[in-house]
C-alpha cells in the first residue's frame, strides 16, 4: 500500500511538473501560487491518475493511454481553457489566424492535442510505471469511492477553469458539443485500437536522442513553419504525418521487447529539451510573464531525471 501511495503521488506531481513547470508554461512564481498549484494538480495529476486507472480496470492495451491522452488534451484545451477556439489566447500568436476556420485554431489544436497526449499524459505515466515496475500492472487506487472523488474534483476543476476564463472568450455551443463528441470517440476506441510501436534503436542514448529530436521537430512543425508562411495545406499534411509517427514512436514506452532503460531514456528525451532551454526561458526579453527561477527548475529536473534513470539502470 505504501508503494501504491508513493506511485500515485509521484504521478500526481510529475505530470504538472513536466507539462507546466519545466516547460515554462507556468514558471515558478505562477506554478507555486497556492490556488493555481492546486488547480494544476487536479487538472494534470488527477487526469493522469484517472486515465491510468481506467486502463488498468478495463484491461486495455497500453497504447490506449495515447488515445486517452488525446482525449485529455481536448478536455483541457477545448473545454476548460478554450484555446482551441480563442484566436486571442495568450500563447497562440500567429496560430490564432494561421489555419483558423469555422472558429477553430486547427494547427494549434492538432499540436496541443499531441503535446498533451505525449508530454502531459503518456510520459509521466510511463516514467512512474517504470519506476514502480513491480506494481505497474496493478490498481493504485483500490477504493471506488476514492476514485469517484478524484473524478468529481477533476470535473469541478474543468468547470471552474472554464468559468474563470469565460470573460476571455466564449465558443459557440457547437464547439463544445464537437469537443465532447471527439472525446467520447477517443474513449470508446481506446478499448479497440492498438497502436503498433515504430521500431527504434534499443540503445539508451539513441532512444533518448530520438525523444529529444522529436520534441525539437514538434516546435519546428507547429510553431516554426507557421511563422515561415509554409502553405497551410502542406502544414496540415506534415502535422498529421508527424502526429501519427509520434504516437507510434511513443507506443514504445510500453514495448516490453525493449530494455527498461531504453524505454526510460525515450520517456526522458522530450522533457530534456525543456531543461536545455530553461536558461533561455528565464532570460527571454519577449515574455509577458515572469520566468524568474526557470534555470533552477532546469537544474532541479536534471538531477531528478538522472536519479530516475540511474536508479533503473542499477536495477
Amino acid at each position: 500500500m505504501k508503494r501504491k501511495s508513493a506511485s500515485t503521488l509521484t504521478l500526481l506531481f510529475l505530470s504538472p511538473g513536466i507539462a507546466e513547470l519545466l516547460s515554462s508554461s507556468a514558471p515558478p512564481l505562477e506554478f507555486f501560487n497556492p490556488i493555481g498549484f492546486l488547480m494544476l494538480l487536479a487538472l494534470y495529476g488527477f487526469g493522469c491518475i484517472l486515465i491510468r486507472e481506467y486502463r488498468i480496470r478495463n484491461d486495455l492495451d497500453s497504447s490506449s493511454i495515447l488515445l486517452l491522452g488525446m482525449a485529455y488534451g481536448i478536455v483541457e484545451e477545448g473545454i476548460a481553457v478554450k484555446s482551441f477556439f480563442n484566436p486571442a489566447w495568450q500563447d497562440i500568436g500567429i496560430l490564432g489566424e494561421y489555419g483558423r476556420f469555422i472558429g477553430v485554431n486547427w494547427v494549434w489544436s492538432i499540436g496541443l492535442t499531441l503535446y498533451h497526449a505525449i508530454i502531459s499524459i503518456a510520459i509521466p505515466i510511463a516514467i512512474t510505471e517504470l519506476m514502480y515496475s513491480d506494481i505497474a500492472g496493478e490498481r493504485w487506487i483500490e477504493s471506488r469511492r476514492r476514485l469517484n472523488i478524484i473524478l468529481t474534483m477533476f470535473l469541478l476543476d474543468i468547470f471552474f477553469i472554464n468559468l474563470a476564463l469565460t470573460g476571455d472568450y466564449q465558443p459557440n455551443i457547437l464547439h463544445y458539443l464537437f469537443s465532447i463528441f471527439v472525446v467520447y470517440l477517443l474513449i470508446k476506441y481506446s478499448r479497440r485500437v492498438r497502436i503498433k510501436p515504430l521500431a527504434i534503436s534499443p540503445g539508451s542514448k539513441r532512444s533518448w536522442l530520438t525523444g529529444l529530436i522529436w520534441m525539437v521537430l514538434f516546435y519546428i512543425i507547429f510553431f516554426g513553419f507557421p511563422n515561415m508562411n509554409v502553405p497551410i495545406v502542406l502544414e496540415f499534411l506534415i502535422s498529421l504525418i508527424f502526429f501519427y509517427l509520434g504516437l507510434r514512436i511513443f507506443a514504445n514506452l510500453w514495448n516490453e521487447s525493449l530494455p527498461v532503460k531504453t524505454r526510460m531514456a525515450l520517456a526522458l528525451g522530450p522533457p530534456s529539451l525543456f531543461i536545455l532551454l530553461s536558461p533561455i526561458f528565464e532570460f527571454s526579453m519577449e515574455r509577458s510573464d515572469n520566468p524568474a527561477g526557470m534555470t533552477l527548475v532546469g537544474i532541479a529536473f536534471t538531477f531528478i531525471f538522472l536519479y530516475i534513470y540511474l536508479k533503473k539502470v542499477k536495477e
